[in-house]
């Protein structure tokens, strides 16, 4: 098989393009740079005078530490749903989420961990 032009050429380097003389290119880089530093300093200073600090972050809420919980979990039927869906109706009632306490949230996480607990004590046997 006989190679195409193409095929030849294609390893070969080719031939750069020639620029202004080296002595030209460096002389103007230079003059820039010697700007842009000055101008960096001046537009960091006037933006730290201009930017206060932004208040703290308030802390966020303990409630939804132990609600995050039961995202994506199944909840049989039962007096857990029951809770878990009475629970979640007061959490969307109103601003401040119906008066749902970390200790309700808890109390609902911890028997549902007890009874997961149980019935795969139960399986297991």
């Amino acid at each position: 098989m006989a190679k195409t032009e193409a095929q030849k050429d294609k390893g070969k380097d080719k031939p750069k393009a020639k620029g202004p003389p080296p002595g030209q290119e460096k002389a103007k880089p230079k003059k820039e740079k010697e700007k842009a530093p000055a101008a960096a300093e001046t537009g960091a200073k006037e933006a730290a005078q201009e930017k206060p600090k932004p208040a703290p972050r308030p802390p966020a809420d303990p409630r939804l530490k132990v609600l995050k919980k039961f995202y994506g979990k199944f909840l049989p039927r039962g007096p857990l749903r029951d809770r878990h869906k009475a629970l979640m109706q007061r959490w969307n009632s109103g601003e401040d989420h119906g008066g749902v306490t970390v200790d309700e949230l808890k109390s609902l996480y911890d028997d549902w961990k007890a009874a997961r607990a149980r019935k795969s004590a139960a399986m297991a046997r």
